[in-house]
């Protein structure tokens, strides 16, 4: 990734309330940067985001933080259930901008 001006962006999706918005982190905190999604928001459908930004060199902890139109978020911690699925955990992800 370059450094200057960029966009994140991604797919949010959820159980069947529809996706209201996603909360953005740049810095590995928990994420607090509220963006909507787009096109509105449907039941079992996923839904497109984008964020603008503007990156200085240097590296970077992303966190994107999905709420649905119940406002259910996504936890921070992992939490299993006894089959060993539905995993839905807010994930870190690094990246460098040199």
């Amino acid at each position: 990734m370059r450094p200057g001006r960029t966009a994140l962006k991604g797919i949010a999706f959820d159980g069947g309330k529809g996706i209201k918005e996603v909360a953005v982190s740049i810095d590995g905190e928990r994420p607090g940067q509220r963006h909507k999604t787009r096109q509105g928001s449907r039941k079992y459908s996923f839904r497109e985001w984008k964020l603008p930004l503007k990156l200085a060199a240097g590296a970077y902890e992303l966190k994107v933080r999905a709420t649905n139109n119940a406002g259910d978020t996504q936890p921070m911690e992992p939490t299993w259930n006894p089959a060993g699925y539905l995993r839905n955990v807010v994930e870190t992800v690094r990246v460098t901008a040199a």
